[in-house]
């Protein structure tokens, strides 16, 4: 998302904060390899990334993409502050507790570098994504709510996202936050 916020010209201080952005998300990474090393998944064993990629989006042309990236980020980050909070309660071990809270905090401002870019747009580029709104939010809700967890409810409480909390932290963040979040930037019309 960095670079796709310097090709769209992002006000320097949403650059700033991507930047910042970009050192969490690598320590995110160390602690959650640390964390399932713990819990006794061999190192070798770790999954890889998927893809190195950036996310495309067919049809679209290169400017729409960049946007559509960067609007798809604060989204997902948006979701990722309401899946730590739906969590927290129930995690028993204090080290994770307080990792979940130093994890929530990175995320909501990861969150605001996205609002913060959407905030900056002028018309013609809240156009382009008011057109492409439907796909973007299917492909929010997709890469949210369907994964790999399984319904193992029993590990919650170790900081395992289970579909069904996946799922309420997805419908919440959109309840609360993306739809008015959208709406008051004026990409859809208020509920």
């Amino acid at each position: 998302m960095l670079a796709d916020l310097r090709a769209e010209g992002s006000p320097a201080a949403v650059v700033a904060e991507a930047e910042r952005a970009v050192e969490d998300e690598y320590r995110h990474a160390v602690f959650c390899r640390d964390w399932a090393v713990h819990f006794g998944r061999p190192e070798s064993e770790l999954p890889t990334p998927r893809s190195t990629e950036p996310i495309t989006f067919r049809g679209a042309n290169a400017e729409e993409n960049r946007l559509l990236r960067i609007a798809l980020c604060c989204l997902t980050e948006t979701v990722g502050c309401f899946i730590l909070r739906q969590v927290r309660p129930h995690l028993t071990d204090p080290e994770l507790r307080k990792l979940n809270r130093r994890h929530s905090a990175d995320e909501l401002r990861h969150s605001r570098v996205g609002w913060g870019h959407l905030a900056s747009l002028d018309e013609g580029k809240k156009a382009i994504l008011r057109r492409w709104l439907p796909a973007l939010l299917g492909v929010c809700e997709h890469s949210c709510c369907s994964g790999p967890e399984e319904a193992r409810e029993e590990l919650v409480p170790f900081g395992y996202f289970t579909p069904r909390l996946l799922r309420a932290a997805y419908d919440q963040a959109l309840a609360e936050v993306i739809q008015p979040g959208l709406a008051h930037l004026g990409f859809t019309e208020p509920s």
